[in-house]
C-alpha cells in the first residue's frame, strides 16, 4: 500500500510542474531556441509548484506538519525530468542552439 501511495504522491507532482512549465514556456516564447529558457523556465516552474505545494500544506496542515521535504523532493525530481524531456525534445528536433542573437554575431 505504500508503494501506491508513492506513486500517486509522484503523480500529483508530475502533472502540475508540467502544467506550470507549459505556462511558462509560453511567457518566455521570444527565447526560443534557446538552452537558457529550457534551464529557466523549467527552474522558474519548479519554484512556483514548490511554493504552492509548502503554502497550501502549511495551510491545511496549520503547520510543518505534513511530509514538507518529501514533497519538495518529488516536485523537483518531476521537474527534472521535465527538463530532460524538453532538451531531448529540442535537440532531436534541432531547435537548440548555442548562439546568442546579438548584432555581434550577425554578418
Amino acid at each position: 500500500m505504500n508503494f501506491v501511495l508513492d506513486v500517486g504522491f509522484f503523480a500529483a507532482a508530475f502533472v502540475p510542474t508540467f502544467l506550470v512549465s507549459r505556462i511558462v514556456f509560453r511567457l518566455t516564447k521570444t527565447w526560443e531556441g534557446h538552452w537558457q529558457r529550457l534551464v529557466l523556465a523549467n527552474l522558474a516552474s519548479g519554484i512556483i509548484c514548490v511554493l504552492i505545494f509548502l503554502v497550501s500544506g502549511v495551510w491545511f496542515a496549520a503547520g510543518f506538519d505534513f511530509p514538507w521535504l518529501y514533497g519538495i523532493t518529488n516536485f523537483a525530481l518531476a521537474q527534472l525530468i521535465w527538463l530532460a524531456v524538453d532538451v531531448y525534445s529540442d535537440w532531436v528536433n534541432k531547435r537548440l542552439t548555442t548562439e546568442t542573437n546579438s548584432p555581434s554575431n550577425q554578418n
